[in-house]
C-alpha cells in the first residue's frame, strides 16, 4: 500500500500545535519564576519579619516606679513586686473560648475582661494587653497550671504602688490610674500604651516624668504554641527617680489625726522658706484602691456631692476668710493712715448704716476699741468703721498684695484663685454698681472674699517671717537611681508684703495678744511653755439673725471655722491654717486643731519645754495691752 504524503499545510498546522502546547507549560514555568523572584526578594525582607515575628517575641518590662519619701527618709509611696495577666492576640486562635476561660480563672466579669482588650485594639496582635493586674498568687498558680488551654497568655512581673503608713497625704501624694485615649494622645507619656498606669493627681502626676523610670525589653523565642523556647536579649528597666517630699511625718499624722471626722484643711509652713511641713484635706482617700480597681462602693464614696473626698481643698477650697481677712484691713488703715495704734471707734453691738443695721459678733458690743483690741477681740464694728474709710478698692490692692486673689504657685495642677472683689469687677461681671453695705462685708473677710487655706497660710507666714512671701513648695530634692541628686529645691521669694516694719510689728503684737490675752478669741490654742500667735475666722454661709442660735442649725447653713496661727512667736518656725467647714466659730473649733499640730511640731522639735512667760513675750513686741 502506497502512503500518502504529507501537504504543505498539514505540516504547518501540526507545527503551530505543538508551539502551543509548549507555550503553556512555557507561561507557567515563568509565572512560578516570576513569583518566587517577587516573594524571595522583592517582599524578602517583609517576610522574614513576618516570620521572625511569629517565632520572637519582645516583652516590655516595665521599670520600679521612684518612691516618694518624705524630709527624713520615711517612705510614703514604695514599690513592691506585682503579676499581671497580659495577653497575646496573636496566638489566640479562639477569643470567645479563651475569654470565658478567663472568666473561670480570674473570678472577674466579662465585661471587664472585654473593656480591657478592647481598650488595647490599636496596639499591634503581638504586644502583650493587660487583662488583669495585681494578681494574687493562688490566680497565678491556677493560671500557669493551665497554661495548654490558654495559647497567648502571659504572666508577667512589674512593679506596684505600694503606701506603708496607709491613707497618709493621698492629696498631696496622688495616685496612680490607667491611661487615657487624651493622655496617649498628649504626648506627655513617650512610649505609654493602653493600659499603663500613670499619675492623675498631686506629686504622682506633676512629677511623673521623674516617676516613671525607662522601660526595659526582653526578646524571647517560642515556639508555634508560643509557649517560651529560650531569652534571646535582655536590657534591663531603669528605676525611677525619688522624691523627696519637705513633709514631716509624724506632724502630717497629727494634723490628720487633729482632723478625723471633719471636713476642711490644715496647711503648715515653714515661714522662711515656704516648705510645706503637712498638708491635710479631709475627708481623704485610699490612693491604693486605684491601683488595685475601684468597687461599686468605693466609686460611690469618692463621689460623695456632700464631703467630695477628691477635692485638694488645701488649695481647690475656696471661702470667705470670715476675721482672718482683718489682718489685711488692718495693715490698709495703717499704710494709708487711716488709724494709727491710738485710734478707737465705739461699739454698742452694732453699726448703723442708713437704714440698715451691720451687727457685731458679740452683741453686747466692745466699746471703745483700738487696733490692738480689734484684732485681739476681732470687734467688727471697729473694721466696719475703718473699710468704710478706706473703700473696697484700696483693701483689694492691700489685698492682692498679701497675695490673695491669685494662685500662690504650689507645683499642684488646679490650684483655684479665690476673690478679691472690686468696684470694676462688680460692674463687669455681676453688672451692678458697688454699694456701702458690701464695703462692710469685704472689710471683715465676707461678701464677695474668697480665699484657698493654702492662701491663708502663706499669709501668716509671710507676717511671721517679717512681710516676704515665699511660694509654697512641697518636693525637697529629687534623687536618681545612682545616688546623686537631680534637683534640689530652693526658696522662691514672690513678693513683699505693703506693710512697714513697724505696722507689722503692731499688728504681730496683737497676733500674740489674741491667743495669749485672757480676752483672745484664740485662747483655746494656748500651748504651755510656748507663745503662739494668731487670728480666728469665723465665715458666715448663710445669713443669721441671731447667731446665738447657731449650734441649732443644720450643719451645711453653720459657719466655716478658721484658725491662723505661727509659733513660737518670738522666732517662728511653723505657721499654720485650719479651715473646718460649717465647723461654727474659728475660736472654739479650728484653734483646738491647730494647737494639736503646733503642740506635735514642739514634740518633734523642742523636745525640752522653754519657759517664756506671756508678759516677756508681750514686752518683746512692745508692751502689754494698751
Amino acid at each position: 500500500m502506497r502512503l500518502k504524503p504529507f501537504d504543505d499545510q498539514q505540516l504547518e498546522a501540526n507545527r503551530s500545535r505543538c508551539l502551543k502546547i509548549l507555550v503553556v507549560p512555557l507561561l507557567c514555568f515563568a509565572a512560578l519564576v516570576a513569583r518566587l523572584f517577587y516573594l524571595q526578594v522583592v517582599k524578602g525582607d517583609e517576610f522574614v519579619r513576618k516570620a521572625e515575628h511569629n517565632r520572637i517575641r519582645v516583652l516590655r518590662l516595665e521599670p520600679p516606679r521612684g518612691k516618694i519619701l518624705d524630709r527624713d527618709g520615711r517612705i510614703l509611696a514604695g514599690v513592691a513586686p506585682s503579676f499581671s495577666i497580659s495577653l497575646i492576640r496573636k496566638d489566640v486562635p479562639d477569643f470567645e473560648a479563651l475569654i470565658q476561660e478567663l472568666v473561670k480563672l480570674l473570678e472577674e466579669d466579662e465585661s471587664k475582661i472585654r473593656a480591657r482588650l478592647y481598650k488595647g485594639r490599636s496596639l499591634p496582635l503581638y504586644r502583650p494587653v493587660v487583662v488583669a493586674r495585681d494578681v494574687d498568687w493562688t490566680t497565678v498558680a491556677r493560671v500557669e497550671a493551665r497554661r495548654w488551654k490558654l495559647p497567648g497568655i502571659v504572666v508577667e512581673v512589674s512593679p506596684k504602688r505600694e503606701y506603708p503608713h496607709g491613707t497618709v497625704a493621698p492629696h498631696l501624694l496622688g495616685y496612680l490610674g490607667e491611661i487615657n485615649k487624651k493622655e496617649l494622645a498628649s504626648g506627655r507619656y513617650p512610649g505609654a500604651r493602653p493600659g499603663d498606669l500613670v499619675g492623675k493627681f498631686g506629686a504622682e502626676k506633676e512629677y511623673g516624668r521623674y516617676l516613671r523610670g525607662k522601660t526595659g525589653r526582653r526578646i524571647l523565642e517560642v515556639d508555634a504554641t508560643g509557649r517560651l523556647v529560650r531569652v534571646l536579649r535582655e536590657i534591663p528597666p531603669v528605676s525611677g527617680d525619688d522624691l523627696f517630699l519637705t513633709l514631716e511625718l509624724p506632724l502630717q499624722k497629727a494634723a490628720e489625726e487633729a482632723m478625723e471626722g471633719k471636713v476642711g484643711a490644715i496647711v503648715a509652713l515653714e515661714p522662711s522658706t515656704g516648705r510645706v511641713l503637712a498638708s491635710v484635706s479631709t475627708p481623704g482617700f485610699d490612693p491604693e484602691a486605684f491601683v488595685r480597681g475601684l468597687s461599686t462602693q468605693e466609686w460611690k464614696a469618692l463621689n460623695d456631692p456632700i464631703t467630695h473626698p477628691m477635692t485638694n481643698r488645701a488649695i481647690q477650697g475656696q471661702y470667705p476668710p470670715g476675721s482672718v481677712f482683718k489682718i489685711v484691713t488692718a495693715a490698709a488703715a495703717l499704710e494709708e493712715g487711716i488709724v494709727t495704734a491710738n485710734t478707737q471707734f465705739y461699739c454698742n453691738g452694732h453699726f448703723r448704716l442708713g437704714r440698715s443695721s451691720f451687727r457685731c459678733w458679740d452683741w453686747r458690743g466692745h466699746g471703745y476699741t483700738n487696733l490692738y483690741k480689734a484684732l485681739v477681740e476681732s470687734c467688727d464694728v471697729y473694721f466696719y468703721n475703718v473699710g468704710l474709710k478706706l473703700g473696697p478698692d484700696v483693701i483689694a490692692k492691700y489685698g492682692f498684695g498679701f497675695g490673695l486673689g491669685r494662685p500662690t504657685g504650689i507645683p499642684l495642677s488646679n490650684e483655684q484663685d479665690g476673690l478679691l472683689a472690686t468696684v470694676k469687677w462688680k460692674r463687669q461681671v455681676m453688672h451692678d454698681k458697688w454699694h456701702d453695705g458690701e464695703t462692710l462685708a469685704v472689710a471683715i473677710g465676707q461678701g464677695f472674699t474668697l480665699v484657698t487655706p493654702m492662701q491663708a497660710a502663706q499669709l501668716i507666714a509671710s507676717v511671721a517671717n517679717g512681710g516676704t512671701i515665699y511660694r509654697p513648695n512641697y518636693v525637697e530634692e529629687i534623687m536618681g537611681p545612682d545616688g546623686k541628686v537631680i534637683e534640689e529645691w530652693r526658696a522662691e521669694a514672690v513678693g513683699r508684703l505693703p506693710v512697714s516694719e513697724g505696722h507689722l510689728r503692731m499688728i504681730k503684737k496683737a497676733l500674740v495678744g489674741v491667743v495669749e490675752d485672757s480676752k483672745g478669741t484664740g485662747k483655746r490654742a494656748r500651748i504651755e511653755g510656748m507663745t503662739v500667735a494668731g487670728k480666728t475666722g469665723t465665715a458666715q454661709v448663710v445669713k443669721q439673725e441671731k447667731r446665738r442660735q447657731d449650734e441649732k442649725m443644720a450643719w451645711k447653713h453653720k459657719d466655716h471655722a478658721w484658725f491662723v496661727a505661727y509659733a513660737p512667736a518670738e522666732a517662728p518656725e511653723i505657721a499654720v491654717a485650719v479651715l473646718i467647714e460649717h465647723g461654727g466659730h474659728g475660736g472654739s473649733a479650728a484653734a483646738p486643731v491647730a494647737r494639736k499640730v503646733l503642740e506635735a511640731w514642739r514634740e518633734a522639735h523642742l523636745p525640752k519645754p522653754v519657759t517664756p512667760v506671756i508678759h516677756s513675750a508681750f514686752m518683746m513686741y512692745g508692751g502689754g495691752q494698751p
